[in-house]
């Protein structure tokens, strides 16, 4: 499985699995680890949203930790699909790097 279906979701869908791979967090959390790494602030309407989402797909769990209510981890689905996720690009790179260093007569 991948993120594509995700649509305007799908980077936050990856930085949150991405986020989540180290720990279980709660969303303030993640969204300041997410602003680390990354240097984007997650709106509280796309950080919920992509929450929403992910877990509808069971990608991610609601698990209950003693300083929070409401924290998520990543489930084996979420890490099989981070995982497939962060390998796409590598694959689909060396075909688009040979397509791009063909000249146009080819």
């Amino acid at each position: 499985m991948t993120l594509d279906h995700f649509g305007r979701f799908d980077r936050p869908a990856q930085q949150v699995l991405s986020v989540l791979a180290a720990e279980p967090r709660i969303p303030l959390a993640i969204r300041r680890e997410v602003g680390a790494r990354c240097g984007v602030d997650l709106g509280p309407g796309t950080l919920f949203g992509t929450i929403a989402r992910l877990e509808r797909r069971a990608l991610i769990e609601v698990v209950a930790i003693s300083e929070a209510p409401r924290a998520y981890r990543l489930t084996a689905l979420g890490a099989e699909t981070l995982d497939a996720q962060l390998a796409a690009p590598a694959r689909s790179a060396p075909s688009s790097v040979r397509a791009a260093n063909r000249s146009p007569a080819q």
